[in-house]
């Protein structure tokens, strides 16, 4: 039934697609999911931490205009594959032959073996004994709607994998290209910094990439400022975006960031960019770390890669002095050859950087593993030509057969 390709676990963020007739208790669900109110505006996606949501107003309507479009847009959103397809099922609709019908119908679509991934949440006790049995016939999940659905939503889904599209209704190429049309309409509202067009978290969308698509992974132990960093070249394109769409990002020993978070921008490129930011995968308080380890590798498995490896100035520990071979041992490739030594705390510089490089023996040495690559950054500062200046030095290597690094320096050639 399902796609060939080995069905990926994404072990942070979870993708629900939210079924139902009736929309308050759609909205319902869903607000309990989230733990907030943001299905009282019925949208059509929400995400919180822990989980996004893809909302289905039209889909059980038999007058609906665009039925197919429906079903088409649904798949672009949760490529490729939501981890769980949520029915909610209201006392007005939870007659046996109207949840049967609607479980049909869902089967009709995608395939006989997405009730694997049904979880139909009922509106009280007296309907789920009286639909019981539907379980050991349709091999579905049944539950009673209460304030405990996200515990219970995580629960099912632990060790599970997501559903994966088999496209014999739909032509993958139709959804890809919808995707990525999605994308693009969101990002070319930003012209004055509204939201950020894209948003992931590991594994959500890990697997979509389009043709001039430019993954930056920011990498680095916990306090050297990646997040920090990350938000300067956010800035740098959008000066008036939302501090809510920023990566978080504080001063502590502690690690904030806990898992790969990545943001699909556009400004100051000329392509689409995947800014990742990442945990210290070295941090003993970074739960799940090989998975966020492998969710970083996927980042890069299908599109050109850059690394930025984040050391803050006046501080190279220990730990930091071997940290390209630690890296390279944790992800299992070669960064060096696409990495360039981003330098923090640019404020504290006195007198010149390259002096500075060479009279510190470890950062010469971590600095020469990438081909002499580096830069600095202030990130107190909003200058944004600290961001241009460090897109330029990414070299240009000009061979009949381009490197990873020629092609990279192709993609991101900066707007005038």
């Amino acid at each position: 039934m399902n796609s060939q390709r080995s069905p990926p676990t994404y072990p942070q963020l979870l993708t629900f697609a939210l079924f139902g007739k009736d929309v308050e208790y759609r909205a319902a669900i869903g607000n309990w999911i989230l733990g907030t109110n943001l299905f009282n505006t019925n949208p059509i996606l929400a995400v919180n931490n822990s989980f996004k949501i893809i909302n289905t107003p039209h889909f059980f309507e038999e007058d609906s205009v665009h039925p197919d479009q429906d079903i088409i847009d649904l798949m672009a959103r949760s490529y490729p594959g939501p981890n769980l397809f949520i029915l909610a099922v209201d006392s007005e609709n939870s007659q046996e032959e109207n949840v049967v019908a609607q479980i049909s119908k869902l089967q009709e679509i995608f395939g006989q073996q997405v009730t694997e991934h049904v979880f139909i949440i009922l509106p009280d006790i007296e309907s789920l004994q009286s639909l019981l049995h539907l379980k050991q016939i349709f091999n579905i999940h049944l539950a009673v709607a209460n304030e405990n659905l996200a515990s219970e939503c995580k629960t099912w889904c632990f060790g599970r994998h997501s559903f994966l599209y088999d496209y014999k209704n739909y032509s993958e190429r139709v959804v890809r290209r919808r995707r990525t049309a999605l994308m693009k309409i969101t990002v070319n509202s930003l012209s004055d910094g509204p939201p950020l067009p894209h948003y992931e978290r590991a594994g959500n969308g890990a697997n979509e990439v389009t043709d001039t698509m430019i993954n930056i992974i920011l990498l680095g132990l916990t306090g050297t400022g990646k997040s920090a960093s990350a938000n300067t070249i956010l800035t740098a394109g959008y000066p008036k975006i939302d501090p809510e769409q920023l990566f978080r990002s504080e001063a502590s020993s502690m690690p904030i960031t806990k898992q790969c978070e990545a943001k699909i921008i556009q400004k100051p490129f000329k392509r689409q960019v995947r800014l990742v930011d990442t945990p210290d995968f070295f941090n003993e308080e970074v739960k799940n770390c090989q998975a966020q380890v492998e969710a970083c590798k996927r980042f890069c498995q299908q599109g050109p890669c850059v690394v930025l490896l984040v050391l803050q100035l006046g501080r190279i520990t220990d730990s930091e002095k071997e940290i390209i071979q630690k890296l390279e041992n944790k992800l299992g490739w070669r960064i060096r050859d696409s990495t360039t030594v981003l330098l923090t705390h640019g404020e504290d510089l006195k007198g010149s950087l390259e002096k500075y490089i060479n009279a510190c023996g470890a950062l010469k040495n971590i600095v020469a593993m990438c081909n002499n690559r580096y830069h600095l950054f202030n990130n107190s500062s909003k200058d944004s030509k600290q961001v241009t200046e460090l897109i330029k030095k990414i070299p240009n290597f000009k061979k009949k057969k381009k490197s990873l690094m020629s092609l990279v320096f192709d993609a991101l050639q900066l707007e005038d």
